[in-house]
């Protein structure tokens, strides 16, 4: 079944074009005056005037008489091309009036064959045959066959369609269809087209992408939804999809996961309680005691945690308090990582003090780390991106999030890079 808003030709635009499709041919004056346009035989003739006077009276009973009779006397391509078109128009204004209260939902079924003639006949004029082309296409296209529908868009498409919809329903047709691929690319060209595309159809490029195995166009798709909308919602939908859910397009380890959650935090994408408490779980794991007790802190501060906490926020705080006590001052460590002659102790350092959000702190030892070397350059560039973009250096954390060039961690590095320009809307 289908609804009437998505018939390309409604009853009302067949009405509207009855005055030149529906117009007698051109009868020679004088022997010797050529015809204006097509000829149609006087019975061909006398019954289309017939079937414009009923359509425009609505009157189905007289259309339809008026109908029979071209069909009984259409001999020529052009007399059955007009014989088609009454015959369409008739199908379309039952349908239009049967569909009264139904919502829009109407079977399509009629409308093939007319459509069908339409389509083959030789003299459908040019500007016609891609509506005729589109209008057949989404009725195989509701019908789930897709080759036909494969079809009818190309052609439509190859004979000038304008309709804005239908580079997107080609691509879901080939999508359905198996070829997925060639789906994918075609929406890859609607995306590149700058035509403003809607968030459903960001959703379903990630979908069907993500389906097929594709995890490189997969993240791209994601990428462009973020850019694109970048609310909280999406922002946080796109984070755990790529790396955070129970089957993630990636899997990442524990402290990939946590600048993820970083991410979340900045993009205002921590939205409930499990958020904030895996947050705060990890980051307590690794040693980052002071970054636990304020995500905990601010999962309070929003509602997301109870004002009587779980007993497993109840020691982390616990544990991140005895922690931060135990610390104290990190001058040492700093010392310590000056004097080494590689840089892991640096970068070490560097992760406590981005945990207490002292940003200038962290950047200074984070390069440090990258000049001694000895380190996993790609973490530390990520962390030092962050830090960067935290502190307001915009241009730095850029700099230091392209040097990241091995994924997942150049994926996440992608994610705060677009985050740079796109902070979240809502």
């Amino acid at each position: 079944m289908k609804r009437i808003s998505t018939a390309v030709l409604s009853a009302a635009f067949l009405t509207g074009m009855v005055g030149v499709a529906f117009a007698p041919a051109a009868f020679a004056k004088k022997k010797d005056e050529a015809p204006a346009g097509p000829t149609v035989s006087p019975a061909v003739g006398a019954a289309v005037q017939r079937a414009k006077a009923a359509s425009a009276a609505k009157d189905i009973a007289g259309l339809e008489a008026a109908v029979v009779e071209v069909e009984a006397a259409a001999k020529t391509d052009y007399e059955k091309y007009l014989a088609s078109y009454l015959r369409y128009a008739l199908v379309s204004e039952k349908i239009s009036q049967a569909s009264t209260g139904t919502n829009g939902v109407f079977d399509p079924t009629p409308m093939i064959a007319p459509l069908d003639a339409l389509i083959a006949n030789p003299t459908t004029p040019a500007d016609m045959r891609p509506k005729f082309e589109y209008s057949r296409a989404t009725i195989a296209y509701d019908q789930k066959n897709w080759a036909l529908a494969t079809k009818m868009f190309t052609d439509a498409a190859a004979h000038g369609s304008t309709e804005a919809n239908l580079p997107l329903y080609l691509a879901k047709t080939k999508i359905q269809a198996g070829d997925v691929a060639g789906g994918v690319a075609d929406l890859d060209k609607l995306y590149a087209s700058g035509k403003p595309q809607t968030d459903d159809f960001y959703r379903y490029a990630i979908d069907q992408s993500s389906r097929a195995g594709l995890k490189a166009d997969t993240f791209k798709w994601l990428q462009r939804w973020v850019s694109a909308y970048p609310t909280a919602a999406t922002w946080r939908n796109a984070i755990q999809f790529y790396g955070i859910s129970a089957k993630p397009l990636v899997k990442v380890d524990k402290r990939q996961q946590i600048d993820l959650f970083r991410l979340m935090r900045q993009t205002r994408a921590l939205a409930d309680q499990y958020d904030f408490e895996q947050y705060a779980q990890y980051t307590s794991d690794i040693g980052l005691p002071d970054e636990a007790k304020m995500v905990i802190d601010e999962g309070k501060a929003a509602g997301k945690i109870p004002a009587v906490p779980s007993s497993l926020v109840r020691a982390l705080a616990t544990d991140a308090a005895t922690a931060i006590a135990a610390e104290g001052s990190f001058d040492g460590l700093e010392r310590k990582a000056a004097a080494s002659p590689t840089g892991p102790l640096s970068a070490q350092t560097g992760d406590a003090y981005l945990g207490r959000s002292n940003y200038a702190k962290a950047i200074a030892l984070y390069r440090q780390a990258l000049a001694k070397g000895g380190v996993n350059t790609d973490e530390v560039n990520t962390h030092l991106g962050i830090a960067l973009a935290m502190s307001g250096d915009k241009a730095g954390a850029k700099t230091a999030f392209s040097a990241v060039t091995t994924a997942p961690r150049s994926d996440i590095a992608g994610f705060w890079m677009i985050y740079l320009d796109h902070p979240p809307t809502s």
